[in-house]
């Protein structure tokens, strides 16, 4: 009997419910206003890569920094340190996590030609399900699931599915939000 009971706990407090389209509407709205009176960014980041063919998933980590308007710097600290830095224009054309950052940092979060969009309400705020409209892209990515906190309305975490259920996921943590970046972050 308790077992039954947490899981029924367990079932409920995963699932997510549709947003109507006025709440909808209101939280694009919201995300839209956060990113274009973001002055800067940075936060650190946990990357895990779900192949099939190997056992245990890869991870990575590392720190996000974001200066309007257009920086940024996209740094692994671990497994090996590396850095990336790229404008808005440059990181968009690039097929990266950092051109999709890129993407929604330039207010294309929710690019509904490219994309059919699902809403909904979740636990620790929001989700948007994005499934490609485009047979070409729809190859390379089943989906990609934003993870929106509920107060701040930054991303936390994007997962980038492939027809193979191979999966990308970026954790976002301790995000600081308009906070004194220096320059020379952004030179290598």
């Amino acid at each position: 009997m308790v077992i039954a009971l947490l899981a029924c706990y367990l079932t409920g407090a995963g699932q997510r419910n549709a947003l109507t389209a006025t709440e909808a509407e209101t939280f694009r709205t919201r995300v839209l206003a956060t990113i274009r009176t973001l002055k800067s960014l940075e936060s650190d980041f946990v990357q895990t890569k779900q192949l099939g063919y190997l056992e245990k998933p890869v991870q990575a980590s590392g720190k996000l920094y974001f200066k309007a308007p257009d920086r940024i710097r996209w740094e692994y600290l671990a497994p090996k340190a590396s850095v990336e830095l790229y404008d808005l224009a440059s990181a968009k054309k690039s097929r990266s996590t950092a051109g999709l950052l890129a993407t929604a940092l330039n207010g294309d979060v929710f690019d509904e030609t490219r994309f059919e969009a699902t809403y909904q309400q979740a636990r620790e705020g929001y989700a948007v399900v994005l499934t490609p409209k485009e047979k070409a892209l729809g190859k390379y990515v089943k989906h990609i699931e934003l993870t929106f906190d509920g107060d701040t309305y930054l991303i936390r975490r994007i997962t980038i599915t492939e027809p193979s259920a191979d999966f990308t996921q970026l954790d976002f943590e301790r995000q600081r939000k308009d906070q004194a970046i220096p320059d020379d972050k952004f030179i290598k």
